[in-house]
């Protein structure tokens, strides 16, 4: 069996009584390609934040290699192999795109001031961010500032600088939002390659089931913060939960 990466135990998390996350619990194994879905408002990007850091919940407990993550930076989470990409474009617009993907590598790294001589630092940054805008199809685009580069090459820039700090696990938010299908194909390949070729575990937000169906390992479902399904991709449309909370039809 492959190991366990991440582990949720009894997450509750909640804003002036409004509950996010209620006992949710779940197992992520190092290779999986695994997918959270629910309909708006389920509690999808608010347990990536507790994943990344971002939020700190009442209850419950995130483990990643086999180190509870309580009290730890989104920073030092990054630091440990833990990535992370936004629902909503976080590009620094002004800057190049070979610009915002150093900004992936640095942060893993610890930034220039952690190893010495910082000229060998420096390089090691420059050469993990090229490799991945070749990765990406990104390299025409390498001194083009970020902002000004069409919608889909921007989502692609995004997960770009995530994959340059090297994750051993990648939290995706929602990555194919707003793309075209031939957009969401390519960003598929790429994100199926890096899982293949360079042994990152995903953690993929997606509303188009479809794609989750095709692509997961694992399927876990929410609604109003809850857990309906956890389990494989098969046996989501068999759930009668989740069809009458998810897909809006009785099962």
């Amino acid at each position: 069996m492959a190991r366990v990466l991440l582990e949720a135990s009894g997450l509750y998390l909640s804003f002036k009584g409004v509950k996010a996350l209620v006992d949710v619990n779940f197992k992520v194994a190092e290779g999986d390609l695994f997918a959270v879905i629910g309909p708006n408002g389920a509690g999808k990007t608010s347990l990536l934040n507790v994943l990344s850091g971002l939020y700190r919940p009442q209850q419950g407990q995130v483990v990643f290699l086999g180190e509870d993550l309580a009290g730890q930076t989104p920073q030092q989470r990054v630091r440990k192999g833990l990535g992370r990409t936004f629902q909503n474009l976080e590009l620094f617009r002004g800057m190049t795109v070979l610009d915002n993907v150093k900004l992936g590598a640095e942060l893993a790294t610890g930034g220039y001031t952690d190893l010495t001589p910082q000229t060998r630092i420096e390089w090691k940054i420059r050469r993990q961010a090229e490799e991945v805008l070749d990765y990406l199809h990104l390299a025409p685009y390498r001194h083009v500032p970020a902002g000004a580069l069409p919608y889909g090459l921007q989502k692609r820039v995004e997960v770009a600088r995530a994959l340059a700090g090297r994750p051993q696990l990648l939290l995706l938010d929602e990555p194919m939002a707003g793309l075209s299908l031939e957009e969401k194909q390519d960003l598929a390949r790429f994100l199926l390659d890096a899982r293949r070729e360079w042994n990152t575990t995903l953690v993929l937000v997606e509303h188009d089931l479809k794609a989750v169906l095709e692509l997961s390992t694992g399927v876990l479902v929410m609604s109003y913060g809850e857990v309906l399904y956890h389990g494989l991709p098969s046996g989501v449309r068999e759930n009668q939960r989740v069809a009458e909370a998810y897909l809006g039809r009785s099962a």
